[in-house]
């Protein structure tokens, strides 16, 4: 089935109506900005739908002064048809995103469960993608100025949208379990209450290391400081300042990785930058600072009041109120550190990115 079949069909299936509505419909709807139908070719698609028994013409009301018009509607047939149809192309990735907004404007005839699966198979898709452009990069080797720039654009446009179709797998999960109202992210978080947000994306400023925090951590604040405030007073002076917000570290070595020795914990320090941040001054050339994306979604969360050392209560209960709310951790412990360490009353929160349990 082409494009134009199933934006024509779709419309059918949404109610029976005549070429000339339609047309209006999709003119309305600003379709023609991602599928090709050409007011001239509605007819003519209508007639091959008909041939091939996917719709069925009845006499309709005339217009005024004017004869009956052929009113269609889908069959049985257009019903299979256009619901596989729609799942096809809101599962696989193609060249361009019309296919899927296709199957975006389908999804609300069907069936929330098969929809949430058909878009894992379409981000599946996504991440093969941008291994196999990960893996061309790579063999071809340094180009000139703008072959890069297409590489990044593909770079980008792969990660942006991969980003929003997880969020987007995450809402239809919502759908299928009868939850419509979206999470809001509280203003104000209460010491050890645990709670559930939506939190975006973020570009950090970030420094990987490996060592005990005590150790390494006097080197990796100088060099993160060292690199956003140079940001801020450069942007400052554009008249595009913003605030430096509280550091955060991802501590990458596994589920647990408490248990593991202080002198081998792998960890992600970051502070939060502009969008569009590309680069950064390095401070350190020993500690480099690079620009990451972060992504969140879903994320259980606790404001922890007091020492790193007391932590663990805190943690094992944002376990449990994870498994209550029948999700799963789906990425590496974090925290936010909104308190200096050996202030009298330390804060930090304790994060992690969940999703349903499968």
């Amino acid at each position: 089935m082409t494009n134009t079949e199933l934006a024509i069909l779709g419309l059918l299936i949404e109610r029976p109506r005549h070429g000339y509505e339609i047309e209006q419909v999709i003119t309305e709807r600003g379709m023609r900005d991602w599928t090709d139908v050409g007011f001239s070719s509605i007819y003519y698609v209508l007639g091959r739908l008909e041939q091939a028994g996917l719709v069925v013409a009845s006499a309709g009301a005339g217009h005024v002064g004017g004869p009956a018009r052929k009113v269609y509607a889908p069959t049985s047939a257009g019903q299979i048809a256009w619901t596989d149809a729609s799942l096809a192309v809101l599962s696989v990735p193609a060249a361009g995103n019309r296919p899927f907004l296709l199957g975006l404007a389908a999804v609300a005839g069907l069936p929330a469960d098969r929809s949430a699966e058909a878009v894992r198979a379409y981000r599946d898709g996504l991440d093969a993608r941008l291994a196999e452009l990960t893996e061309r990069h790579a063999a071809i080797g340094e180009q000139p100025w703008f072959v890069e720039a297409l590489f990044d654009y593909g770079f980008a446009m792969i990660r942006s949208e991969r980003a929003w179709v997880a969020s987007f797998v995450r809402t239809l999960d919502r759908q299928s379990d009868g939850e419509v109202t979206p999470v809001q992210p509280s203003l104000k978080m209460k010491p050890f209450v645990p709670q559930l947000v939506e939190l975006p994306a973020r570009t950090m400023a970030v420094v990987e290391t490996v060592g005990d925090p005590g150790v390494v951590g006097p080197r990796v604040f100088p060099a993160l400081y060292g690199a956003v405030y140079p940001l801020k007073f450069a942007r400052k002076k554009q008249g595009a300042d913003f605030r430096v917000e509280a550091p955060c570290a991802r501590w990458l070595s596994g589920p647990d990785w408490r248990s593991v020795p202080r002198d081998q914990w792998t960890a992600a320090w970051a502070l939060p930058v502009p969008e569009d941040t590309a680069e950064l001054a390095q401070k350190d050339p020993e500690t480099p600072v690079k620009v990451e994306a972060w992504d969140y979604g879903m994320v259980a969360q606790v404001l922890h009041v007091g020492t790193y050392a007391e932590e663990e209560p805190t943690i094992v209960a944002l376990h449990a109120f994870i498994e209550q709310q029948g999700l799963e951790i789906s990425g590496p412990h974090e925290e936010e550190y909104l308190s200096r360490p050996g202030s009298k009353a330390q804060k930090t929160i304790i994060r992690y990115q969940v999703r349903p349990k499968a």
